[in-house]
């Protein structure tokens, strides 16, 4: 293993992606817009049976932030960044009536607002004389500033007629620490993994892309039940490199 690193470490020296030598600049700051999907994991149906059917379906993700990255080696730095993102998913659902007798439609719309802030190491490549690759892995600290869950339900019960009564319930509440929110509640607080690329062209463009999946529950116990609840995203990026 020893031997095979140490031939990997002469290859890319040789090929010049890799430079071994001091960070030419001590810090590179960039500013930057992201623009992608979201979502979350959840486990609904372990936890409910009269669920029967259950979709989450992605919806936009946008954000503005600054990221900054202090060198150790040309190839090696250390890093940070601050974004505020926007993001919506939904949710559809029938839910059949342990008793048989009713059924419901559920359509449940949600928009949240994070700052989001992740911390990794930057693995940086010279590619070409004016393009550089690199590479982002740590984690991030997400909190929740605010959001709105929309609630649509379309229920319809037989009574002791055997007729069939329709009802639809509108809601609307607020995302994070609601007593109302569909099923659970929702922490602020969000912690995962953060993995990324990028491409500098020249001094100062640069495009990426970035992945984030939660590794903390973010459903907050409304019931004897709770369920768990993971935020995941995908985002491109294009900046400028002060």
């Amino acid at each position: 293993m020893a031997i095979m690193l140490s031939v990997t470490s002469m290859t890319l020296r040789a090929d010049g992606l890799v430079d071994f030598a001091p960070a030419s600049k001590f810090i590179e700051v960039d500013v930057h817009a992201l623009g992608g999907i979201g979502s979350v994991t959840n486990n609904y149906k372990k936890h409910f049976p009269q669920i029967q059917n259950l979709n989450v379906n992605m919806g936009e993700s946008l954000g503005l932030g600054f990221r900054a990255v202090f060198g150790l080696k040309e190839f090696l730095g250390f890093g940070t960044a601050l974004d505020l993102t926007m993001n919506k998913y939904n949710i559809d659902m029938a839910v059949v009536g342990t008793d048989k007798l009713s059924m419901s439609s559920m359509f449940i719309d949600n928009r949240t607002y994070y700052v989001n802030i992740p911390v990794f190491v930057s693995f940086r490549f010279k590619v070409d004389k004016s393009v550089r690759w690199a590479v982002d892995a740590g984690m991030y600290y997400a909190y929740g500033l605010g959001g709105t869950q929309k609630q649509r339900i379309y229920r319809a019960d037989i009574n002791a007629m055997d007729e069939i009564v329709p009802q639809v319930v509108d809601l609307k509440t607020n995302y994070f620490h609601s007593t109302s929110t569909f099923i659970n509640g929702y922490n602020r607080g969000d912690l995962g993994l953060h993995l990324a690329t990028y491409i500098n062209f020249g001094p100062h463009l640069v495009v990426g892309a970035r992945y984030q999946f939660g590794l903390k529950n973010t459903s907050r116990a409304l019931g004897v039940v709770n369920p768990m609840i993971r935020n995941h995203y995908f985002q491109g990026s294009v900046g400028y490199r002060f």
